[in-house]
């Protein structure tokens, strides 16, 4: 059969399918990578904690930790392949280098580099307190410990220090004293005949006694006296009347021992006490009115002490002795004790 316009094409059985759609192509990611965007958001709180860590010493740790989690979710979402890969690798890239950074940081901190950085807001609160509480107490124990501590500077205040003056003999002489000196203490030695007299005088700018005479005695002598401890004193030399063999040394008053809680002599003596109040046991051997037995005690309140003990002949007794510092003296030509209790 024909048509109008040409003879008909022969029928091959086959249908022709036209614009029939064609299959998608493979290997197109689709949709957003969830595990990439976790990556990234870790990986910048990581990097966040790291850098706080110079405020804060442990931070770094917190941020090791983040920076790890964000590197294994930016690995994992690399591994996806139907999803987009740039923010799994920016995650990755981001949770790497906050790790890089907190374990910077925490070397730093390791090798002391930073030690102070997670120390100073902390410890600024307390160095309100500290400077405020400090201040408080040093001038309060200072005073206190000073007139115990320092016996020897208070002597060399009131009396003033000097050079160590000896001299030596076997007949008068006549020893200058240091200028300026008010005070001090003479340790003398004299080895003569029987009832051979010994005295030390003290001379003004005048050649003119000045006070009692340090020492007044007929028979051996191996003791230490001080001058300017009972009253201001102008003395400017030692005169020394002997007819035997004898020695001096003129010291600061600094020069004295401290006052131990036991001492003993026969002949005269001087102590340096820096001592609380207590009470002083005494004893002398002398056994008539020859024997003079005289404790006196110079405080630092004024000059003019008053004798703890004033008498002659044997003794035994307690009396109260002041607080230091001061300047304690005996007097004694017989066997004596001195016990601090």
């Amino acid at each position: 059969m024909t048509n109008a316009s040409g003879p008909n094409p022969p029928d091959d059985g086959r249908t022709e399918v036209l614009d029939a759609p064609g299959p998608e192509p493979e290997g197109q990611p689709a949709g957003t990578n969830g595990v990439g965007v976790g990556a990234l958001a870790v990986g910048i709180v990581a990097a966040v904690v790291a850098l706080l860590a110079f405020a804060w010493q442990w931070a770094w740790i917190a941020g090791v930790v983040l920076a790890a989690i964000g590197l294994v979710l930016g690995i994992v979402g690399l591994t996806k392949a139907d999803r987009p890969k740039g923010v799994a690798t920016a995650g990755t890239v981001v949770s790497g280098a906050a790790l890089v950074l907190a374990i910077i940081v925490g070397v730093l901190y390791g090798t002391g580099a930073l030690g102070a950085g997670g120390t100073q807001p902390t410890a600024s609160p307390t160095p309100s307190a500290s400077p405020s509480a400090t201040p408080t107490e040093t001038p309060t124990s200072t005073p206190t410990q000073t007139p115990t501590a320092t016996v020897q500077e208070w002597a060399d205040q009131t009396w003033g220090t000097f050079t160590k003056v000896d001299a030596s003999g076997t007949g008068d002489d006549v020893v200058a004293i240091p200028d300026g000196i008010t005070g001090g203490i003479v340790t003398a030695t004299f080895d003569g005949d029987d009832d051979a007299p010994f005295t030390l005088t003290l001379l003004d700018s005048s050649n003119q006694p000045s006070g009692n005479p340090l020492v007044d005695t007929t028979d051996d002598y191996d003791g230490t006296t001080a001058w300017g401890v009972a009253d201001a004193s102008s003395a400017r030399s030692v005169q020394v009347t002997a007819t035997g063999s004898w020695t001096i040394s003129i010291q600061q008053m600094s020069a004295a021992s401290e006052l131990p809680n036991a001492a003993n002599g026969e002949d005269d003596a001087v102590y340096l006490y820096g001592g609380g109040a207590a009470t002083l046991a005494a004893t002398h051997s002398g056994d008539d009115a020859e024997d003079p037995f005289v404790v006196a005690q110079q405080s630092q309140q004024a000059f003019g002490g008053a004798a703890l003990i004033d008498v002659t002949g044997a003794y035994d007794g307690n009396v109260p002795l002041a607080a230091g510092p001061s300047v304690v003296t005996v007097i004694a030509t017989e066997d004596w004790t001195l016990s601090v209790g």
